[in-house]
């Protein structure tokens, strides 16, 4: 795949840090995803916001204001154009003498490449999800640690799910791998408030739709009327089946396919620049 990164104030097809840096040796950093919509950057300020947020939660500075990072990630976009175009920010913990404990300067970091859309069937049909128990420790965090996130993804695939839902030990229902979870209960669209990324995403369609935030438990799955998963490169995917519950006949209700086309209408105003950054 053809990239393009922003680094130690160079623009670079083939970037390089140290092998010693904590982000390598141990997990530990940061970062943000976001996309562009007709070649202008969806959200960019909101995800900006989270990234230094998510650096926060973990002790870490960023060494670039949001000003700056806008500045950079819009010539990013510029100098790779490739039509669409998916960017991740990312900040290192920076290389360390004992190889464990943060201690040197951390590496900001931004790598732009060609956006790559999610197959139609997967919005028109909706998708498979499986189950796995696992609760992330600083769920306000976008780390770079995906670890359980990876190994239950390979798991999915051989049983052609496209996504895993996360429940913590008590069987509440927290996220999916790479994006929120929402379902439709009673008639009403409802999600997770605790122990969970605060999707930006998510954040766009509690502004489009009402949605209540409450816990929602694994055993109220076989009563799910509908599921949506949401991200910044999934947008609103329908949820057809978890684990071996079938949903709704693995018929996408009109509430979703609503809810699609009105976060479709959004971001295509958003290529005029009528919705940037609010």
């Amino acid at each position: 795949m053809k990239t393009l990164t922003y680094l130690d104030g160079q623009f670079l097809s083939d970037p390089k840090i140290s092998a010693l840096d904590l982000s390598v040796l141990r997990g530990f950093g940061v970062m943000d995803y976001l996309r562009t919509y007709g070649g202008k950057p969806f959200r960019l300020r909101r995800h900006l916001e989270r990234f230094i947020l998510s650096a926060h939660e973990i002790g870490l500075e960023v060494p670039k204001s949001i000003d700056e990072m806008e500045e950079i990630i819009d010539e990013l976009i510029s100098r790779g154009g490739f039509g669409e175009t998916g960017v991740k920010v990312m900040l290192t913990g920076g290389v360390s003498d004992d190889q464990l404990m943060p201690g040197g300067k951390p590496t900001f970091f931004a790598v732009a490449y060609p956006f790559k859309p999610f197959p139609k069937g997967y919005f028109e049909e909706g998708i498979s999800l499986i189950t796995e128990i696992y609760q992330r420790p600083f769920p306000k965090a976008k780390s770079t640690h995906y670890l359980p996130a990876i190994i239950a993804l390979k798991k999915g695939e051989r049983v052609g799910a496209v996504d895993v839902l996360f429940c913590d030990e008590k069987g509440w229902i927290r996220e999916t791998g790479t994006a929120n979870f929402f379902a439709v209960i009673g008639g009403k669209i409802v999600t997770p408030k605790e122990g969970v990324l605060e999707g930006i995403t998510r954040e766009v369609v509690m502004e489009l739709i009402e949605v209540e935030e409450r816990e929602i438990h694994r055993d109220e799955i076989p009563s799910f009327e509908g599921a949506f998963v949401t991200s910044s490169n999934k947008e609103v995917m329908p949820v057809i089946s978890i684990d071996h519950h079938v949903i709704n006949k693995r018929s996408i209700p009109l509430i979703i396919c609503n809810l699609m086309h009105l976060f479709a209408n959004h971001t295509k105003l958003s290529e005029k620049n009528l919705l940037q950054n609010i």
